[in-house]
């Protein structure tokens, strides 16, 4: 088990900094938390300052900062006659008098990189405005094609923290900093995927300062079919990456995928238990907006951001060949590089043809060390960049650190083809292939493995694929649980209401909603 962060913090500043870390994280409870939180953070103050501390005291309870951090009192110290000055300057009047989280600093003339995210935190600093555009929208929306098409294109997002929305914005801010300077000629936009509700979360979201956005939108009875269908890596093994050839493929294979479900008896959902795709997991994809149905929510949260300044699209347009010229359309209104010609034929692919399948991990011990081999979709290696983890499937908020040049195609070294199955390749890191290539034994244990594996592998894809659910059987599946369908349409109707209000055209269009409307009219 981890150390705690309050262990680590005990022993690298001792008590005293042990204790500032527990009140503040504790503070927002109230009670003897919120109270000696005030009063550390004014006896700090005194100490930093004595002549103007009760001034900047009354401040910070005016802001609302509280926090005993000593860094950034340090540097909120340092920098109080500034702050005013800003505060009393006209731009900021005319920019940030009616804003419930102004800047407390001008972000304008702010060196970014001489400012830690927590300290921006505390001074509600927007964001550093270096990406393309905003992408927000529910799960099961089609994000894993748009964001390989975006990838194709040169993109890389930058993702939500699972944490909570103080720490979501600090790794924003440091994904944003850490690529920005190494990105040309690739670009990078921001990911908002879920909707957080936590105490911070309206300032999050406030902090996203003003930009071009898309909303990727769906048919809602397809989004509970993706849901409903979305394979989960459930084999242990699988999900450490610590796959060893002493297992046969067929338990791998036959252990590796399983479904989310709902509990009804905690009424809470299940995740990766199932053995097949189940109607239940409805229930769940209804109770919680965190992943799903939360649109008109975020769409609300985000109030630097403009109607006007907002392209919806449905997922019909980046599905098969409709999907490249959406893309063209995309890197026009956002000023990204335009897809190649060239590579038409990548934006046609099924992005989620190996879904919960790969990438798998195998662990090979050579004499000098043991070596990773990665099982992966070639649709993710592209032009210098290969993906060993599956981008928008990973939540690994440094999945584009390691992708330049790190990782080398070895499927012709091994096998002497291309590929399998017109999909799948294998990868390794280019140090470790040193050590492989000069190793015959090796190579042949995992030629003879492979061989076997793979279409193994291939054969369990296509049960999995059998397995699936359609709009159809959902929609049936409804019709029989009448009060779970009215419940669906309520969600349905406020997950859409931003949606209604600028392209009523696309809700019109759907099918299945259409078809869903008109049963619960009849159920009514």
């Amino acid at each position: 088990m981890g150390k705690s962060k309050t262990f680590e913090i005990l022993k690298q500043s001792g008590v005293w900094g042990a204790l500032e870390h527990i009140i503040d994280k504790k503070a927002h409870k109230g009670g003897i938390y919120a109270l000696l939180q005030r009063l550390m953070m004014a006896q700090i103050l005194r100490k930093l300052d004595s002549a103007h501390s009760n001034e900047m005291i009354l401040f910070c309870k005016k802001h609302h900062i509280y926090t005993t951090n000593p860094t950034f009192l340090k540097y909120f110290a340092k920098e109080y006659d500034n702050i005013k000055l800003w505060l009393a300057s006209q731009s900021f009047l005319e920019k940030y008098a009616n804003h419930p989280y102004p800047p407390l600093l001008n972000p304008d003339t702010l060196d970014y990189e001489q400012i830690s995210p927590q300290i921006a935190w505390e001074l509600n600093i927007p964001l550093p405005p270096y990406y393309k555009f905003i992408y927000f929208g529910s799960h099961a929306s089609g994000n894993r094609g748009l964001n390989h098409f975006v990838l194709n294109c040169g993109g890389m997002d930058y993702i939500r923290y699972l944490s909570s929305s103080k720490i979501i914005y600090e790794k924003y801010w440091e994904q944003i900093l850490s690529y920005h300077y190494t990105m040309p000629p690739h670009f990078g936009y921001l990911s908002i995927r879920e909707y957080m509700k936590d105490k911070d979360s309206n300032k999050l979201y406030a902090l996203i300062p003003q930009t071009k956005a898309l909303n990727l939108i769906r048919d809602p009875i397809s989004i509970l079919k993706s849901g409903i269908n979305f394979r989960r890596k459930r084999l242990q093994m699988a999900q450490e990456e610590n796959l060893s050839f002493a297992l046969s493929p067929d338990f791998i294979c036959e252990n590796l995928i399983g479904y989310n479900g709902y509990d009804a008896h905690n009424d809470e959902s299940t995740f990766g238990k199932e053995d097949a795709p189940c109607f239940e997991t409805i229930r769940g994809s209804l109770k919680y907006n965190f992943t799903d149905f939360h649109d008109t929510d975020l769409r609300k949260a985000l109030i630097n951001i403009a109607d006007e300044d907002i392209i919806c699209i449905d997922m019909s347009e980046i599905v098969d060949k409709r999907a490249f010229e959406t893309m063209n359309t995309l890197a026009k209104a956002f000023s990204f590089p335009t897809p190649k010609p060239s590579d038409k034929e990548k934006f046609e692919v099924n992005v989620s043809y190996y879904e919960g399948l790969l990438p798998l991990v195998f662990r090979v011990q050579t004499e000098q060390k043991s070596i990773a081999l990665h099982l992966i979709d070639k649709i993710f290696a592209l032009d210098e960049r290969i993906y060993v983890k599956v981008p928008v499937d990973e939540v690994d908020i440094w999945q584009h650190k390691n992708v330049f040049e790190h990782y080398q195609d070895i499927t012709q070294f091994l096998f002497n083809q291309d590929n399998f199955y017109e999909r799948i390749i294998v990868c390794i890191e280019k140090k470790d292939f040193e050590i492989l290539k000069e190793n015959k034994k090796v190579c042949d244990e995992i030629k003879a493995y492979l061989l076997t594996f793979i279409p193994r592998l291939e054969e369990q894809r296509k049960i999995e694929e059998s397995k699936k659910l359609s709009e159809e059987q959902i929609l049936q599946y409804l019709h029989t649980h009448k009060e779970l369908a009215l419940q669906a349409k309520a969600v349905f109707e406020k997950h859409l209401t931003f949606l209604a209000s600028v392209r009523p055209d696309i809700i019109e269009s759907w099918k299945y909603y259409q078809e869903f409307l008109a049963m619960c009219e009849e159920i009514s």
